[in-house]
C-alpha cells in the first residue's frame, strides 16, 4: 500500500486524524515530511473494535530546522479484533531543534483480541529532542477492584474505564472526528 504523503509548510501546523472502530478490515499508511523551517504536525489516530483487523503505518520524516511532531496512537480490541501499528520517526541531518515523540497504548480485553506496537525512532542529528514509548497490556485488577469496591459491575467497570482512556483523547481531535469518536464511544 502506497503511504498518503503530506507536506506541512513553513510555520503551518497540521492534524493528521486516523479513526477506525471495526466495522471492516482496514490498511492505513502516512507519511508527514516536515521539510520547512517551523512546521508542526500531530498524527491522531484512535481504535476500538470487537472484531476485525488494523494496520497502520505511520512515519514522519524531520527535515528541516525547528519542526516539531506528537504521534499519539490509542485503542481498544476485544473479541478478535487485531491491531498492528509501526510507527517511525526520523530526524535527518539538518534538522536541528527537531522535537518528536511517538507513543502508542493499547487496551486489549480479550484473550483472543491481538495488539503490536513497533515505534521507530532513527535520529541522525544532535541538539533535538526524541523519544518513544509503547505499551499493550489489560485493565488494571486495582482498577476493577476500586469500582466494585464503589458498586459497579466488572462489565459496568470496563466500559466505564475504556470510554475514559478514549474520550480524553478524542478531545485532541478536529472537531468533525471529535464528535465522530463521541458519538461511537456512547455504543461502547
Amino acid at each position: 500500500m502506497e503511504p498518503e504523503i503530506i507536506h506541512v509548510k513553513e510555520g503551518e501546523s497540521k492534524i493528521v486524524p486516523i479513526v477506525w472502530f471495526g466495522d471492516e478490515d482496514r490498511k492505513l499508511s502516512a507519511r508527514v515530511i516536515l521539510d520547512k523551517p517551523n512546521s508542526s504536525v500531530k498524527v491522531l489516530c484512535i481504535f476500538f473494535a470487537r472484531e476485525h483487523a488494523l494496520d497502520v503505518d505511520t512515519e514522519v520524516v524531520h527535515r528541516a530546522r525547528d519542526t516539531f511532531s506528537r504521534t499519539f496512537v490509542k485503542g481498544v480490541l476485544d473479541g478478535t479484533a487485531r491491531a498492528s501499528y509501526v510507527g517511525r520517526v526520523l530526524i535527518e541531518k539538518g534538522a536541528k531543534g527537531a522535537d518528536a515523540d511517538l507513543n502508542e497504548h493499547a487496551i486489549v480485553l480479550s484473550s483472543t483480541a491481538r495488539a503490536e506496537a513497533i515505534p521507530q525512532l532513527e535520529v541522525l542529528e544532535n541538539e533535538v529532542k526524541a523519544g518513544h514509548g509503547a505499551t499493550v497490556g489489560k485493565i488494571g485488577e486495582e482498577e476493577l477492584f476500586y469500582l466494585a469496591t464503589r458498586g459497579l459491575p466488572a462489565d459496568e467497570a470496563k466500559r466505564l474505564i475504556v470510554r475514559g482512556f478514549l474520550e480524553a483523547f478524542a478531545e485532541e481531535f478536529p472537531p468533525k472526528e471529535a464528535e465522530e469518536i463521541r458519538a461511537a464511544l456512547k455504543n461502547i
